[in-house]
């Protein structure tokens, strides 16, 4: 599939947009959400733009779905390229390094209090939003944060909906976006999102997301895990990409009604396997690092 740009911005998204913008004198944290295996592809430049003169933690969500060493490698490029005042990697799914979000938090809210008493205000209120881009996590993030069910939360991309403040304790509030993307974005930015569940499946033609999984992988050097997780042999990479898919079916007996193979339920598996980690520990995003260790030589 040729194409270099990819519009997908429903209008929802655009009031979402504006009610950031329209809150945002309100707010003194931005807590922006984004996913560890696409921490660039998942990062909408929007919320940046709006958001600069605030404190501003990066929390690099989904960590148990990408190997340590290249997570630690974008807080490194973050930190670098000054996007985030604090940059952390949590799962708001297993509540891993919650703790140290909350003591972030509350520092900050003890620093503005602090300031504000010696103008003479008693009470104080510190307002946090979290934003991001759609099955980000935000909403278990939230849950997480509150302690209790506060906001809806939904397997499927979008499922946040409206402007939602929660209470989470006295003097602390937080504004709960849904997620919203950027009007354009480009073809490697697209895969990526699609790969990872981010967009629908049906935004992309999921075979083409599918095949560009398996040549990310290649490129990465992890063949063998496609190997070992599909029963596949080296002759089953010759030729072009789809042929590997055919593979995959032909290897796991994915049979239809008449003895066809059944190569959409192959790729819907591929998919599957690589948002639940199945595929191995990493991140989609990886030859933006290469090319930063290029520049620096």
């Amino acid at each position: 599939m040729s194409m270099t740009k990819i519009n997908w911005y429903p209008g929802h998204m655009k009031k979402t947009k504006d009610m950031m913008k329209e809150n945002m004198p309100l707010i003194d944290i931005v807590l922006e959400v984004v996913d560890a295996r696409i921490p660039i592809s998942s990062r909408n430049p929007d919320i940046a733009t709006f958001s600069k003169n605030k404190k501003r933690i990066i929390v690099i969500n989904k960590a148990d779905l990408v190997e340590k060493e290249e997570i630690n490698q974008w807080r490194d490029y973050f930190i670098k390229h000054n996007d985030a005042d604090e940059v952390l990697e949590l799962s708001a799914e297993t509540g891993f390094n919650m703790r140290r979000l909350y003591s972030i938090i509350d520092k900050v809210a003890a620093e503005k209090k602090e300031r504000m008493m010696k103008k003479g205000l008693r009470k104080v209120n510190t307002r946090l939003m979290v934003a991001g881009i759609p099955n980000v996590g935000k909403s278990r993030l939230i849950n997480r944060i509150v302690g209790k069910n506060s906001a809806g939360v939904g397997n499927m991309p979008g499922y946040t909906r409206g402007k939602q403040w929660i209470r989470i304790k006295e003097g602390l509030e937080l504004l709960d976006t849904p997620g919203i993307l950027w009007p354009k974005f480009d073809e490697r930015v697209g895969f990526n999102l699609a790969i990872s569940g981010a967009i629908k499946d049906d935004i992309l033609p999921i075979d083409d997301v599918a095949c560009k999984l398996i040549d990310k992988m290649m490129k990465y050097g992890l063949k063998e895990n496609l190997k070992s997780r599909y029963k596949l042999l080296d002759e089953d990479f010759e030729g072009v990409t789809g042929n590997v898919i055919e593979n995959i079916a032909k290897r796991m007996q994915m049979i239809q009604k008449g003895g066809n193979l059944n190569v959409h339920q192959a790729t819907l598996t591929l998919l599957r396997d690589y948002r639940a980690a199945k595929l191995g520990k990493f991140g989609l995003d990886r030859e933006l690092l290469s090319q930063e260790a290029k520049n620096e030589k």
